[in-house]
């Protein structure tokens, strides 16, 4: 939602959650019961998402679903996967990297992983080389943040906003 926030304050925006566990559309939701409009629109079903006039659609994919992750990465300029600090983490970030792998990236693509919930620690210092050694392009790394958490249901804070900003220019977007 972040990403949204920030794409927002220059383009049109809109967010596809096609994840089950509908956390993009609970945001929504919560905003609109708190009467804090976001600056961008959530979507459900892709047939409304489809007939958006935007610059940027946004799309909340399932984890390793992987007919939902092809298709959707063939028709993706940019592809941002969120992973957190841990083997197990790098593990499951596996099977989406076969799928873009096999040729369901749209050519001249581009992709970074977005290493989230970054904490002062071992784990979290280690991630980086690690995904070098595999050959992911990691972008601009998020922090922890209690903030961000508070902020469900809202707009995030300005302050917490910088690194999506990075991860953005990163893969070639003005944001």
């Amino acid at each position: 939602m972040a990403i949204a926030q920030v794409l927002s304050e220059r383009h049109t925006v809109a967010v596809l959650d096609l994840d089950p566990e509908g956390s993009a559309r609970a945001w929504a939701h919560d905003a609109q019961a708190q009467n804090s409009p976001l600056p961008y629109q959530v979507f459900g079903p892709v047939e409304a998402a489809m007939s958006l006039s935007v610059d940027y659609l946004i799309v909340d994919t399932p984890p390793n679903d992987a007919k939902t992750l092809a298709a959707t990465a063939k028709l993706s300029d940019v592809i941002l996967v969120p992973v957190q600090p841990g083997k197990g983490e790098i593990d499951r970030l596996e099977p989406t990297m076969d799928v873009l792998r096999e040729g369901n990236f749209k050519p001249g693509g581009r992709m970074g992983i977005l290493l989230n919930y970054v904490e002062h620690d071992n784990l979290s210092a280690a991630m980086p080389e690690a995904l070098t050694q595999l050959g992911y392009p990691m972008v601009a790394p998020i922090k922890k943040s209690v903030e961000y958490r508070r902020a469900f249901g809202g707009l995030i804070p300005q302050h917490l906003l910088e690194p999506f900003r990075l991860a953005l220019g990163e893969v070639g977007i003005d944001a």
